[in-house]
Protein backbone atom coordinates (compact mmCIF):
# COMPACT_ATOMS: atom_id res chain seq x y z
CA UNK A 1 0.00 0.00 0.00
CA UNK A 2 1.25 3.47 -0.83
CA UNK A 3 2.39 5.68 2.01
CA UNK A 4 -0.57 8.05 2.23
CA UNK A 5 1.41 10.56 4.28
CA UNK A 6 4.10 10.91 1.59
CA UNK A 7 1.36 11.13 -1.03
CA UNK A 8 -0.47 13.99 0.70
CA UNK A 9 2.79 15.83 1.36
CA UNK A 10 3.66 15.63 -2.32
CA UNK A 11 0.24 16.88 -3.41
CA UNK A 12 0.15 20.04 -1.26
CA UNK A 13 1.23 22.48 -3.96
CA UNK A 14 -1.40 21.16 -6.39
CA UNK A 15 -4.42 21.38 -4.07
CA UNK A 16 -7.10 24.03 -3.82
CA UNK A 17 -6.87 26.15 -0.63
CA UNK A 18 -9.63 24.29 1.26
CA UNK A 19 -8.25 20.88 0.29
CA UNK A 20 -4.76 22.01 1.27
CA UNK A 21 -5.97 22.97 4.76
CA UNK A 22 -7.44 19.50 5.18
CA UNK A 23 -4.25 17.81 3.93
CA UNK A 24 -2.02 19.89 6.21
CA UNK A 25 -4.27 19.15 9.19
CA UNK A 26 -4.12 15.41 8.46
CA UNK A 27 -0.34 15.49 8.14
CA UNK A 28 -0.03 17.39 11.43
CA UNK A 29 -2.33 14.97 13.28
CA UNK A 30 -1.37 11.60 11.77
CA UNK A 31 -0.86 10.04 15.20
CA UNK A 32 -4.43 10.96 16.22
CA UNK A 33 -6.11 10.26 12.87
CA UNK A 34 -7.94 7.17 14.15
CA UNK A 35 -9.90 9.38 16.56
CA UNK A 36 -10.78 12.11 14.05
CA UNK A 37 -14.13 11.70 12.34
CA UNK A 38 -14.84 13.21 8.95
CA UNK A 39 -17.22 15.68 10.60
CA UNK A 40 -14.60 16.83 13.10
CA UNK A 41 -11.97 17.10 10.36
CA UNK A 42 -14.29 19.31 8.30
CA UNK A 43 -15.14 21.43 11.35
CA UNK A 44 -11.55 21.90 12.50
CA UNK A 45 -10.39 22.92 9.03
CA UNK A 46 -13.42 25.14 8.37
CA UNK A 47 -14.28 23.16 5.27
CA UNK A 48 -16.95 20.56 4.51
CA UNK A 49 -17.37 16.81 4.42
CA UNK A 50 -17.49 17.09 0.62
CA UNK A 51 -14.09 18.79 0.60
CA UNK A 52 -12.59 16.00 2.70
CA UNK A 53 -14.05 13.39 0.36
CA UNK A 54 -12.76 15.26 -2.67
CA UNK A 55 -9.25 15.37 -1.23
CA UNK A 56 -9.32 11.63 -0.55
CA UNK A 57 -10.44 10.94 -4.11
CA UNK A 58 -7.70 13.19 -5.53
CA UNK A 59 -5.22 11.06 -3.60
CA UNK A 60 -6.64 7.92 -5.23
CA UNK A 61 -8.85 6.68 -2.38
CA UNK A 62 -12.57 5.98 -2.46
CA UNK A 63 -13.16 8.27 0.50
CA UNK A 64 -11.92 9.51 3.87
CA UNK A 65 -12.37 6.12 5.49
CA UNK A 66 -9.99 4.42 3.05
CA UNK A 67 -7.52 7.31 3.34
CA UNK A 68 -7.60 7.02 7.13
CA UNK A 69 -6.96 3.28 6.92
CA UNK A 70 -3.99 3.87 4.61
CA UNK A 71 -2.55 6.40 7.06
CA UNK A 72 -2.94 3.98 9.95
CA UNK A 73 -1.49 1.09 7.95
CA UNK A 74 1.51 2.93 6.54
CA UNK A 75 4.76 1.60 7.88
CA UNK A 76 6.91 4.49 6.72
CA UNK A 77 6.28 7.84 8.36
CA UNK A 78 7.19 11.13 6.74
CA UNK A 79 10.75 11.85 7.83
CA UNK A 80 11.29 14.97 9.85
CA UNK A 81 13.54 17.54 8.30
CA UNK A 82 17.11 17.04 9.36
CA UNK A 83 20.61 17.99 8.35
CA UNK A 84 20.67 15.36 5.63
CA UNK A 85 18.10 17.32 3.63
CA UNK A 86 19.04 20.93 4.35
CA UNK A 87 20.07 23.22 1.51
CA UNK A 88 23.67 23.36 0.42
CA UNK A 89 25.59 25.57 2.86
CA UNK A 90 28.64 27.75 2.25
CA UNK A 91 32.02 26.11 2.74
CA UNK A 92 30.86 22.51 2.83
CA UNK A 93 33.52 19.84 2.40
CA UNK A 94 33.24 17.54 -0.59
CA UNK A 95 32.60 14.61 1.74
CA UNK A 96 29.62 16.46 3.23
CA UNK A 97 28.19 17.23 -0.21
CA UNK A 98 28.61 13.59 -1.24
CA UNK A 99 26.82 12.37 1.89
CA UNK A 100 24.03 14.93 1.72
CA UNK A 101 23.24 14.55 -1.97
CA UNK A 102 23.41 10.75 -1.73
CA UNK A 103 20.90 10.74 1.14
CA UNK A 104 18.66 13.14 -0.72
CA UNK A 105 18.81 11.10 -3.94
CA UNK A 106 17.88 7.99 -1.97
CA UNK A 107 14.92 9.84 -0.45
CA UNK A 108 13.68 10.97 -3.89
CA UNK A 109 13.71 7.39 -5.18
CA UNK A 110 12.15 5.89 -2.04
CA UNK A 111 9.37 8.49 -1.96
CA UNK A 112 8.66 7.90 -5.66
CA UNK A 113 8.34 4.18 -4.96
CA UNK A 114 5.69 5.03 -2.34
CA UNK A 115 3.43 6.85 -4.83
CA UNK A 116 4.14 4.93 -8.05
CA UNK A 117 1.20 2.65 -8.79
CA UNK A 118 2.19 -0.87 -9.81
CA UNK A 119 -1.13 -1.19 -11.64
CA UNK A 120 -0.36 1.87 -13.76
CA UNK A 121 3.16 0.59 -14.42
CA UNK A 122 1.68 -2.72 -15.62
CA UNK A 123 -0.67 -0.85 -17.98
CA UNK A 124 2.18 1.30 -19.28
CA UNK A 125 4.44 -1.72 -19.91
CA UNK A 126 1.67 -3.49 -21.82
CA UNK A 127 1.09 -0.43 -24.00
CA UNK A 128 4.81 0.01 -24.63
CA UNK A 129 5.35 -3.64 -25.55
CA UNK A 130 2.46 -3.49 -28.02
CA UNK A 131 3.44 -0.10 -29.49
CA UNK A 132 4.33 0.19 -33.15
CA UNK A 133 6.19 3.42 -32.43
CA UNK A 134 7.13 5.07 -29.14
CA UNK A 135 7.82 8.79 -28.91
CA UNK A 136 9.40 10.49 -25.90
CA UNK A 137 9.06 14.18 -25.19
CA UNK A 138 10.14 16.57 -22.46
CA UNK A 139 11.30 20.16 -22.18
CA UNK A 140 14.36 21.37 -20.26
CA UNK A 141 15.82 18.75 -17.93
CA UNK A 142 12.95 16.41 -18.87
CA UNK A 143 14.34 16.35 -22.42
CA UNK A 144 17.46 14.58 -21.11
CA UNK A 145 15.25 11.94 -19.48
CA UNK A 146 13.43 11.51 -22.80
CA UNK A 147 16.72 11.10 -24.72
CA UNK A 148 17.96 8.51 -22.23
CA UNK A 149 14.68 6.60 -22.61
CA UNK A 150 14.87 6.60 -26.40
CA UNK A 151 18.43 5.24 -26.24
CA UNK A 152 17.26 2.37 -24.02
CA UNK A 153 14.42 1.55 -26.43
CA UNK A 154 16.85 1.44 -29.36
CA UNK A 155 18.93 -1.12 -27.48
CA UNK A 156 15.82 -3.29 -27.37
CA UNK A 157 15.37 -2.80 -31.14
CA UNK A 158 12.15 -0.91 -30.60
CA UNK A 159 11.21 1.92 -32.96
CA UNK A 160 11.36 5.16 -31.01
CA UNK A 161 12.15 8.81 -31.53
CA UNK A 162 12.82 11.87 -29.40
CA UNK A 163 13.14 15.55 -30.29
CA UNK A 164 14.04 18.43 -28.01
CA UNK A 165 12.57 21.03 -30.34
CA UNK A 166 8.85 21.52 -29.46
CA UNK A 167 7.83 22.46 -33.01
CA UNK A 168 9.49 19.41 -34.53
CA UNK A 169 7.96 17.21 -31.86
CA UNK A 170 4.53 18.73 -32.49
CA UNK A 171 4.86 17.90 -36.18
CA UNK A 172 5.97 14.38 -35.27
CA UNK A 173 2.94 14.06 -33.00
CA UNK A 174 0.72 14.37 -36.06
CA UNK A 175 2.27 11.15 -37.37
CA UNK A 176 1.32 9.14 -34.27
CA UNK A 177 -1.60 6.77 -34.79
CA UNK A 178 -3.66 4.25 -32.80
CA UNK A 179 -1.22 1.64 -31.54
CA UNK A 180 1.55 4.21 -31.05
CA UNK A 181 2.59 5.58 -27.66
CA UNK A 182 3.75 9.01 -26.52
CA UNK A 183 5.62 9.17 -23.21
CA UNK A 184 5.20 12.79 -22.08
CA UNK A 185 7.58 13.84 -19.30
CA UNK A 186 6.94 16.98 -17.23
CA UNK A 187 7.57 17.30 -13.51
CA UNK A 188 5.03 20.09 -13.07
CA UNK A 189 2.55 18.52 -15.47
CA UNK A 190 1.87 22.05 -16.72
CA UNK A 191 4.55 22.62 -19.39
CA UNK A 192 2.78 24.25 -22.33
CA UNK A 193 4.78 22.55 -25.07
CA UNK A 194 4.37 19.11 -23.51
CA UNK A 195 0.63 19.60 -23.13
CA UNK A 196 0.35 20.61 -26.79
CA UNK A 197 2.23 17.52 -27.97
CA UNK A 198 0.14 15.25 -25.72
CA UNK A 199 -3.09 16.78 -27.00
CA UNK A 200 -1.97 16.28 -30.60
CA UNK A 201 -1.03 12.65 -29.96
CA UNK A 202 -4.40 11.92 -28.32
CA UNK A 203 -6.22 13.64 -31.18
CA UNK A 204 -4.61 11.18 -33.59
CA UNK A 205 -5.44 8.14 -31.45
CA UNK A 206 -2.09 7.44 -29.78
CA UNK A 207 -1.84 6.30 -26.16
CA UNK A 208 -0.37 8.98 -23.88
CA UNK A 209 1.69 7.94 -20.87
CA UNK A 210 2.63 10.80 -18.55
CA UNK A 211 5.37 11.04 -15.93
CA UNK A 212 4.60 13.94 -13.59
CA UNK A 213 4.71 14.97 -9.96
CA UNK A 214 1.95 13.68 -7.72
CA UNK A 215 -1.37 15.47 -8.18
CA UNK A 216 -4.22 16.15 -10.53
CA UNK A 217 -2.12 18.31 -12.87
CA UNK A 218 -3.25 18.99 -16.47
CA UNK A 219 -0.93 16.46 -18.11
CA UNK A 220 -1.93 13.70 -15.69
CA UNK A 221 -5.60 14.44 -16.36
CA UNK A 222 -5.05 14.35 -20.11
CA UNK A 223 -3.04 11.12 -20.19
CA UNK A 224 -4.38 7.60 -20.66
CA UNK A 225 -1.86 6.24 -18.16
CA UNK A 226 -0.40 8.44 -15.44
CA UNK A 227 2.80 7.67 -13.53
CA UNK A 228 3.69 9.79 -10.49
CA UNK A 229 7.00 10.80 -8.98
CA UNK A 230 7.87 12.79 -5.87
CA UNK A 231 10.92 15.01 -5.59
CA UNK A 232 11.04 18.21 -3.58
CA UNK A 233 12.60 20.95 -5.69
CA UNK A 234 13.31 23.53 -3.01
CA UNK A 235 16.03 25.95 -2.01
CA UNK A 236 19.46 25.29 -3.53
CA UNK A 237 18.22 21.89 -4.68
CA UNK A 238 16.46 23.62 -7.55
CA UNK A 239 17.98 22.89 -10.93
CA UNK A 240 15.71 19.89 -11.40
CA UNK A 241 18.16 17.46 -9.81
CA UNK A 242 15.50 15.59 -7.85
CA UNK A 243 12.81 15.56 -10.53
CA UNK A 244 15.25 14.33 -13.17
CA UNK A 245 16.47 11.60 -10.84
CA UNK A 246 12.93 10.45 -10.03
CA UNK A 247 11.79 10.55 -13.67
CA UNK A 248 14.81 8.56 -14.82
CA UNK A 249 14.05 6.00 -12.12
CA UNK A 250 10.54 5.54 -13.54
CA UNK A 251 11.95 5.13 -17.06
CA UNK A 252 14.35 2.48 -15.76
CA UNK A 253 11.45 0.68 -14.06
CA UNK A 254 9.52 0.60 -17.35
CA UNK A 255 12.62 -0.55 -19.23
CA UNK A 256 13.42 -3.39 -16.83
CA UNK A 257 9.76 -4.44 -16.67
CA UNK A 258 9.67 -4.71 -20.46
CA UNK A 259 12.80 -6.86 -20.42
CA UNK A 260 11.31 -9.09 -17.72
CA UNK A 261 8.06 -9.57 -19.65
CA UNK A 262 9.87 -10.45 -22.88
CA UNK A 263 12.99 -11.88 -21.30
CA UNK A 264 14.40 -14.30 -23.90
CA UNK A 265 14.07 -11.99 -26.92
CA UNK A 266 15.13 -8.93 -24.93
CA UNK A 267 18.28 -10.54 -23.59
CA UNK A 268 19.26 -11.74 -27.06
CA UNK A 269 18.78 -8.22 -28.40
CA UNK A 270 20.77 -6.66 -25.56
CA UNK A 271 23.61 -9.11 -26.10
CA UNK A 272 23.65 -8.29 -29.80
CA UNK A 273 23.75 -4.53 -29.28
CA UNK A 274 26.37 -4.88 -26.53
CA UNK A 275 28.59 -6.98 -28.81
CA UNK A 276 28.21 -4.49 -31.65
CA UNK A 277 29.14 -1.52 -29.47
CA UNK A 278 32.11 -3.38 -27.95
CA UNK A 279 33.44 -4.20 -31.42
CA UNK A 280 33.16 -0.56 -32.47
CA UNK A 281 35.15 0.51 -29.43
CA UNK A 282 37.97 -1.81 -30.46
CA UNK A 283 38.10 -0.39 -34.02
Amino acid sequence: MNNAGVLLQSMLDTLHPAEKRVAEYILKHQQQISQISVQKLAEDTETSVATVARLAQRAGFSGYRELKFALLSATAAIPEKDDHFDDIRPGMESAQVIQQLTCWAKKCIEDTAQVLSSEQVDRAVTALLNASKTAFFGVGSSSFVAMDASFKWIRLNRWSFVYSDPQVMLLSGVMLQPGDVLVAISYSGKTKETLEVAAMAKEHGATVISITQVGNNPLHQMSDIGLWVTATEAGMKRGDIGSRLAQTHVIDILYMSMISRNFTDAVMQLEETYTMVRQKRKD
